[in-house]
């Protein structure tokens, strides 16, 4: 069969599906990778290639709205964050405020056409190329809406691939809630006002599949899975990192315990310009222990620091999977690409939850599973990460626990498992 995998244009979007894209591309299905062009993370479409994935561009940046050009990534201090605690009761207006704020990304990314009649470039581009190589299912990303229209056209079957914790999923079934209650200010979902002329355009109507599709494949270790009415295909999140040549250093084991600082594929600018991190003080404070760092700095992050201590190897990008497996502790923002890779290798973590999506409900989970510690991102001091990573590297409970997230994360199916599922749902739905 054919399959259309459309991610959101960020290789942290990416890295996900590229595990369950090869196991399909292995089992002779042949498998494409669409995403926006030159927008937002540059290297996206450059990543898909470079995974031994097949690159759909939906249209050249030129195309695309002015405001995608721009650098959208970019955190600003005091900005509303999309992250809420989906744990949190239905009365916590977190949620609402993730609401409002995807709203507007949906509109900035999928937004109307300029003139009457125009093209929405996303939209029309997937449709086109869908109406073109009629896929037989198309994975989509969860905030990748132009995907259910082209698989809806097509006949496709669909079904969202799930990467972190269903927000999308839970914002909606709250907002139905809201807008039943006798009262209620308003009858209309508030992302129907920018969906709704996509789906007109193609004599679709909004409707529960058009924002959560025929089913969900879900990459979230079970203890985290929200408890949703949701038909669920559950995988073992497998991590892929990125791919580039082994650099000699890491070809021996270190003679003394490696410490990992990672800052995540889409972070850099949060963690290290905004956050409060205090990566300078953190160096000079692990300077006296005997332990290697390992830290993903890019030259201007560098600059800022200034000498590092002889105990310090600031390096602009490395695989996890390569250094990962030789080390003794990481020191990460909560992203889901971290955490899986940290469970995978059964290294103790150190969790500072940067807020964007569930970095909070990840960094609890590892706690409780007594597989790591988490530091407040609000009173981060220096004083108290040393404290917390000398437990990391001297308790054993923490491998333990590290051992503990492994097993759990070997329960789920892996993708290799799922394609014959995924075949006969297809079959069914298409």
């Amino acid at each position: 069969m054919r399959v259309l995998f459309t991610i959101f244009p960020a290789t942290a979007h990416l890295y996900p599906v590229v595990p369950l894209a090869w196991a399909l591309q292995s089992a002779g299905h042949e498998v494409v990778v669409a995403s926006h062009a030159g927008v937002v993370d540059p290297g996206v479409i450059t990543n898909i290639g470079a995974a031994g994935l097949t690159a759909v561009p939906l249209g050249s940046p030129e195309e695309l709205p002015e405001a995608l050009s721009k650098d959208t990534g970019d955190s600003k201090p005091n900005r509303p964050s999309l992250a809420f605690d989906a744990f949190e009761p239905e009365e916590s207006q977190g949620w609402r405020t993730a609401r409002a704020i995807l709203t507007g990304m949906f509109r900035m990314h999928y937004p109307e056409p300029e003139e009457p009649g125009g093209r929405r470039p996303v939209l029309d581009n997937l449709v086109d190329f869908a109406r073109a190589w009629q896929p037989d299912l198309v994975l989509w990303d969860p905030l990748m809406f132009p995907a259910p229209v082209a698989a809806r056209v097509t006949g496709a079957a669909h079904a969202r691939l799930v990467w972190g914790t269903d927000n999308i999923a839970l914002i909606h079934e709250r907002t139905k809630r809201e807008l039943a209650r006798p009262g209620a200010e308003s009858t209309e979902h508030p992302w129907e006002a920018w969906y709704g002329p996509m789906l007109e355009q193609y004599g679709l109507e909004f409707d529960d599949e058009m924002l959560l599709g025929q089913w969900t494949v879900d990459l979230t270790q079970s203890r985290m899975r929200l408890p949703l009415d949701l038909t669920h295909v559950p995988v073992r999140r497998v991590p892929y990192t990125g791919a580039a040549p082994l650099p000699a250093w890491l070809h021996h084991q270190p003679e003394r315990p490696r410490v990992v600082l990672t800052l995540g594929v889409s972070r850099r600018k949060l963690f290290g310009k905004y956050s409060g991190f205090p990566v300078r003080e953190f160096f000079d404070s692990v300077s006296a222990l005997d332990v290697e760092v390992v830290a993903t700095l890019n030259s201007e992050q560098l600059a800022a620091v200034g000498t590092l201590p002889d105990n310090v190897r600031a390096v602009e990008y490395v695989p996890l999977n390569q250094v990962l497996p030789t080390s003794s502790a990481v020191i990460h923002h909560g992203g889901g690409g971290t955490f899986a890779a940290a469970v995978n290798f059964q290294v103790p973590q150190l969790v500072v939850p940067l807020p964007m999506w569930d970095e909070m409900v990840t960094a609890r989970y590892v706690e409780e599973m007594g597989a790591g510690l988490v530091a407040d991102p609000e009173a981060l001091d220096v004083a108290g990460l040393h404290k917390q990573l000398v437990r990391l590297l001297h308790e054993p409970s923490f491998s333990h626990g590290a051992r503990r997230l492994y097993d759990e994360m070997l329960a789920a199916p892996a993708p290799k498992d799922i394609v014959p599922l995924l075949e006969r749902l297809t079959a069914e739905r298409r």
